[in-house]
């Protein structure tokens, strides 16, 4: 396991993280949250929901820096319409200056490229890492080698020490519950049976419980560019008949597939149940299913899931793969949404 990384700069004993939420008393007017990957983002939205005022910091250029572009935009738009404030680029860890106690509550100061900056919440909170429980186990005098606060394993989850295997947040690699509960299973086997199978990471869906919520899996765009000639296909959830019934018509779905062999090579997502959304997209590509299988599904309606068959159509329309459908082709042809089928226009979808 892990546990929530604290920073050393003056007044940090004020700064709370996200474990110390379930002890508060009282909802905080206003709040300032360190850090803008995953939980950052998840705090935010939480307490934004609940009706504080949230200014969330990070150091990278953007929130969600881990994820596919298009997820941090239409993210980082979504929270600014609920009212979050938020400021990337500051100084870095080192760019807090100090957080001081004032009449009625907390004065943060931190450094940004603009000059020194400050704000009077009522309370700060970090969320800058996720270090392994080491310190208790003893781990020196089992010679079981760290680094930066996790366990050096290999790719068959082996420590430094062979009889010795470690699975989890403790090693740092992906530390996620679904990959923990994966890596325990393989360690155990490695232990006890001597089996010789490797950990491997490659297909990992995975998102954010913010509102709207973000999914991903695979590639992000950027990466995929850069090793493969590829086709984006992007469907907004305005298209999505469920999405316009429910009222969620924010956030879009977003494929990358590989020209070549027509596999996804990755999938973006924001909106209504996308962590949901993302599993289907997921359980395709470690199938190995070409897109035009995956657009020749024919998914319950009115789903969210849905979302997925009409950017599967899409893409395969501009890599002039054949649906056996027609129907679903000439929705493909039209690229409009799936409500728009049988009128008589020719307005095009708009793509993210």
């Amino acid at each position: 396991g892990g546990h929530a990384r604290r920073l050393g700069f003056p007044g940090s004993e004020h700064a709370l993280t996200h474990s110390d939420v379930w002890d508060m008393e009282s909802l905080p007017e206003s709040v300032a949250i360190i850090g803008a990957a995953a939980t950052g983002c998840q705090l935010a939205s939480v307490f934004a929901a609940f009706g504080s005022r949230v200014r969330l910091l990070d150091l990278a250029p953007r929130i969600l820096p881990g994820e596919d572009e298009d997820v941090s935009r239409v993210v980082g738009e979504s929270f600014e319409r609920r009212g979050i404030q938020i400021e990337t680029g500051i100084g870095g860890v080192n760019g807090i200056e100090r957080v001081s106690e004032v009449s009625g509550g907390l004065l943060l100061r931190y450094d940004t490229q603009n000059g020194e900056r400050e704000a009077g919440v009522d309370a700060v909170m970090l969320s800058v890492g996720w270090p392994g429980n080491v310190d208790a186990l003893g781990l020196e005098a089992a010679g079981v080698a760290t680094d930066k606060g996790h366990i050096i394993v290999d790719d068959t989850l082996q420590t430094s020490v062979p009889h010795i295997f470690a699975a989890g947040d403790i090693t740092g690699r992906v530390m996620l519950v679904q990959s923990a509960t994966y890596e325990g299973s393989l360690a155990a086997e490695q232990a006890v049976l001597g089996a010789e199978g490797t950990q491997s990471h490659e297909i990992v869906p995975h998102g954010g419980f913010t509102d709207p919520e973000y999914a991903s899996v695979g590639l992000t765009e950027e990466a995929a560019r850069a090793g493969h000639d590829c086709v984006v296909s992007s469907v907004p959830y305005a298209d999505l008949d469920r999405g316009v019934i429910d009222g969620h018509q924010e956030g879009f779905c977003k494929l990358i597939v590989d020209r070549d062999s027509r596999r996804i090579l990755g999938a973006h997502i924001v909106g209504e149940q996308a962590v949901e959304v993302v599993q289907l997209v997921a359980t395709a590509m470690r199938g190995g299913m070409p897109v035009e299988e995956i657009a020749d599904i024919e998914l319950a309606y009115p789903t969210f899931t849905a979302i997925v068959g009409l950017a599967a159509r899409r893409a395969a329309r501009e890599l002039g793969v054949t649906i056996a459908y027609r129907s679903w082709s000439l929705q493909s042809q039209l690229g409009v949404a799936e409500w728009e089928l049988g009128k008589d226009h020719d307005k095009t979808a708009a793509v993210l």
